[in-house]
């Protein structure tokens, strides 16, 4: 018997957080996503490889990844915000080759009062996809002002 207990007190937890998180994804509207810092590097021997592995002499492994961190939120005023640093790096073995770093600060307004974890939960997935398009442009531009020749980025899913 206390184990159907936990169990539909379980059920009941989920339930709450869903509604909870859910009240944030109607309201909450977007309010502004700005750029607030910018770190490129090209080291000189990218070109010859980025060369070498055009014709199969040599691999360079690209990857990306996304950090978000000083996030706030004030139920008070119904805002919520954080700063989303991009990552790209193109490498040889341990060697970094190209780099850019790119911070987005993200805000949001008319978030409800919600439990904090609802409001991280929502900047952290939503964030997440606001701020993607913004940095897959600026590689672009970094991209072709470097003359690198990156590869478009894909489509976050």
């Amino acid at each position: 018997m206390s184990d159907e207990i936990a169990v539909a007190a379980e059920g009941d937890v989920k339930a709450a957080a869903l509604n909870a998180y859910n009240a944030v994804v109607e309201h909450a509207e977007l309010l502004d996503i700005r750029l607030t810092d910018l770190k490129f590097s090209v080291k000189p021997k990218f070109y010859p490889l980025m060369e070498a592995e055009r014709s199969g002499e040599v691999s360079l492994q690209r990857s990306f990844d996304v950090d978000v961190s000083d996030s706030g939120y004030d139920p008070e005023i119904g805002s919520l915000g954080g700063v989303f640093t991009w990552r790209l790096k193109v490498s040889q073995s341990r060697t970094k080759l190209l780099t850019v770093d790119a911070s987005f600060f993200v805000v949001y307004r008319n978030v409800p009062e919600v439990e904090r974890q609802h409001a991280d939960a929502y900047l952290q997935r939503v964030g997440r996809f606001a701020t993607y398009p913004y940095f897959r442009s600026l590689v672009a531009q970094m991209s072709w002002e470097s003359a690198s020749e990156l590869p478009i980025m894909p489509v976050l899913k």
